[in-house]
């Protein structure tokens, strides 16, 4: 029987059609009238389908493609049911149950859309996988997955209305030896204020801290971002030379320095080594 049926179905409830069957259906050949198929016919929410037990046959019918449905006389083996579409496809079936086929009747003309507003291209409406797939991203979670904050790694609220970085966060992770002097100093001396904030801390101490290019030219300089890299090397006991790996061709960075940017001078910064991996632009 079918297992489902909605006297008055809306746009809204189109979707819950998935598993609506009616078994033990004849689906008559148009070309000898003698001859059948016994099936099962479901409805879904886009088409009427006739598939027989063997699975040799299906019959897919677009509801948007319906032209008209007819409820023939009643017959010795049940109540056919004509289905006609406006490309020019006739199939009939043959139901054994008459209040089967009255439902399957009825509920075909209301799925038969008589506006293209009722096309199911307008009407689906697919579940939010967005809210699920963009979560607002917890920053303090996970980096209380690191372990941080810790003795080495503070929170500062000093960028709280983005007066360091318009790009960072309001919360950003730096060592706790620094000061709000100190990380103003760096954000200043850094391109888009961009200091050198932790991103990632291995369970071992090592750290990757990101940043922008320093705006050294050729000799400038600045204390409060010198001091922040040695306040950051203080973090890993095990180590005493930062790496700074820069993502530009060698030859980029220093062209930046004609225009007042470019990369640490060494002699300022005694602990560091420069290792680079150019990505092109």
């Amino acid at each position: 029987m079918l297992a489902y049926f909605w006297p008055k179905l809306d746009t809204h409830e189109i979707r819950i059609l998935d598993d609506a069957k009616v078994e033990n259906v004849r689906l008559i050949d148009r070309f000898n009238t003698r001859q059948h198929t016994i099936g099962t016919i479901y409805l879904t929410s886009t088409h009427l389908i006739f598939i027989d037990p063997e699975g040799k046959r299906e019959t897919w019918i677009l509801h948007s493609l319906i032209s008209s449905v007819d409820k023939l006389p009643t017959t010795q083996h049940g109540c056919p049911l004509r289905v006609r579409t406006k490309h020019f496809l006739s199939a009939e079936f043959t139901i054994p149950k008459e209040r089967d086929c009255a439902d399957l009747y009825a509920t075909l003309n209301q799925l038969k859309p008589d506006s293209y507003e009722k096309l199911y291209c307008f009407l689906y409406q697919a579940p939010n996988y967005l809210e699920k797939i963009w979560d607002p991203f917890l920053l303090a979670t996970e980096y209380m997955r690191m372990g941080v904050p810790n003795g080495d790694w503070k929170i500062e609220d000093g960028n709280s209305n983005f007066d360091m970085c318009d790009t960072y966060p309001p919360l950003i992770y730096v060592p706790t030896l620094t000061t709000k002097a100190m990380l103003f100093g760096s954000s200043k001396f850094r391109s888009r204020g961009r200091l050198p904030v932790l991103t990632y801390l291995h369970p071992n101490g090592a750290s990757i801290t990101r940043c922008s290019q320093p705006l050294s030219g050729f000799s400038a300089r600045c204390q409060e971002d010198e001091q922040l890299l040695q306040c950051i090397l203080k973090t890993n006991p095990h180590s005493n030379t930062m790496y700074i790996i820069d993502t530009r061709p060698r030859i980029n960075a220093v062209a930046k320095r004609a225009a007042g940017k470019g990369y640490e001078n060494e002699g300022y910064y005694s602990i560091i080594q420069f290792k680079y991996c150019p990505i092109e632009n």
